[in-house]
């Protein structure tokens, strides 16, 4: 796995952010490792219909995509929670069993979030393979309403099984579900966050994750900076798990997928009288998909000589998404608290920033100007009423999730037309 450190200098030199790109290669052979895979499928009330409909058809197409080599669980809950495949090795004669359980699934009554995610993670542990990567997919169109209802508790479950060596990914459809909660247990989980619009979204969104899964080409990845000693203070800006070392800081990355970039961004804080170039030292470990340790990259990064070069422009146009990710946010949680014009001074205040450095010549404009989008997308979802604020808020949701943990970016968010408010 590849590791580039760039850098841009402000403040005179007291302050200095780092952006830490990791790219991982393809195997050479193109084989891609073995999934153990579990999906757990909310058949509440709220489900009946093409939701539920749509879900099965999402969980058919993934076995088509699977082969002998993979394990594969498919579980229904409510109240409780129902097995209705697995874990089971992927051959023909399995996924007509599969098919066949799917086309008998039926709604029921409840929400039992907490249940869901141990089954499946139990099952997960009951059909290990060597080598495979672990993921518990879990798609919901509603809140926790049975069993564990408490969100900080459903958070340190996730997280509890990804110690155990579960991935937990959350998908949420509709409008109904907890999409904040959703997000942080992705967050925890180390996996994804999808918002699904509507029930045609599932299939999509069941392709795209499995398709992830294929390309992870490294996992544990860990990034840790040791600082020169004219570096006072270091903050990781990104939305990692990190620890402190006696000599430095520790970035929990996790999976790296090929061709999907991930980036770390810090802010360093030095003394700008300090005649020493030399910033940090980065060093970067991670194990192969089968579990065997990567080749550490060691890099040692100092001052740039050329303080607004292209690497300084990528460094600002990170810097910046995770700025309008913040700020779409707290304009959010502002709206809810009905203050809608702090909500909008807020988003104005970053458009303002970005707007003066898109005509500085300090980032593409290329770059820049979807960002600006994204927020004049958020003063109008601000400006709209309840209803039509829910789905542009949720698109958003999940684009900030993506941001915040270094993902690479995603396409513009398309806005519909008019504006009322509540």
């Amino acid at each position: 796995m590849r590791m580039e450190v760039l850098a841009e200098v402000t403040d005179g030199g007291a302050t200095v952010h780092l952006l830490a790109r990791l790219e991982a290669e393809a195997a050479a052979s193109g084989e891609r490792p073995p999934v153990n895979l579990a999906l757990a499928i909310d058949r509440s009330s709220s489900m009946r219909g093409p939701r539920l409909a749509q879900a099965v058809r999402a969980a058919s197409q993934v076995v088509d995509r699977l082969d002998p080599r993979d394990r594969l669980t498919v579980i229904a809950f409510d109240a409780g929670v129902r097995v209705v495949f697995g874990p089971e090795r992927v051959t023909p004669e399995a996924a007509d069993k599969l098919l066949r359980a799917l086309g008998e699934l039926q709604t029921g009554v409840g929400t039992n979030l907490a249940a869901a995610i141990k089954s499946g993670a139990e099952r997960i542990r009951a059909g290990y393979v060597r080598g495979a990567l672990a993921r518990l997919v879990l798609l919901t169109d509603g809140q926790p309403s049975v069993g564990v209802t408490d969100g900080e508790k459903l958070c340190a479950l996730v997280e509890a099984e990804w110690e155990t060596g579960v991935t937990v990914t959350a998908m949420g459809i509709g409008e109904s579900f907890e999409d904040e909660l959703l997000a942080e247990m992705a967050r925890r989980g180390r996996g994804g966050f999808h918002y699904l619009a509507t029930p045609a979204d599932i299939p999509a969104a069941f392709g795209r994750e499995l398709a992830g899964l294929f390309a992870i080409a490294a996992t544990q990845a860990e990034l840790k900076l040791v600082p020169h000693e004219h570096v006072t203070a270091i903050d990781l800006l990104h939305r990692l798990p990190s620890r402190a070392s006696d000599d430095g800081l520790v970035v929990e990355v996790g999976e790296v997928a090929a061709g999907a970039p991930r980036q770390v961004l810090f802010r360093l804080v030095r003394d700008p009288t300090s005649s020493s170039r030399h910033l940090v030292t980065a060093r970067l470990t991670y194990r192969t998909p089968d579990g065997r340790p990567g080749d550490a990259s060691i890099v040692g990064v100092e001052l740039p000589r050329l303080p607004l070069g292209e690497a300084a422009r990528a460094v600002t146009v990170e810097r910046f998404r995770l700025a309008v990710a913040a700020a779409v946010d707290q304009a959010w949680a502002r709206r809810a608290a009905g203050d809608r014009d702090r909500a909008l001074a807020g988003l104005r205040e970053v458009a303002a920033q970005i707007t003066a450095a898109r005509g500085q010549n300090a980032a593409p404009a290329a770059e820049l100007d979807p960002l600006i989008a994204d927020l004049d997308a958020a003063s109008d979802a601000v400006q709209r009423s309840a209803a039509e604020r829910e789905k542009i808020r949720r698109r958003l949701r999940e684009r900030s999730q993506v941001t915040l943990l270094g993902h690479s970016t995603l396409a513009r968010l398309p806005v519909g037309p008019g504006t009322d408010d509540d």
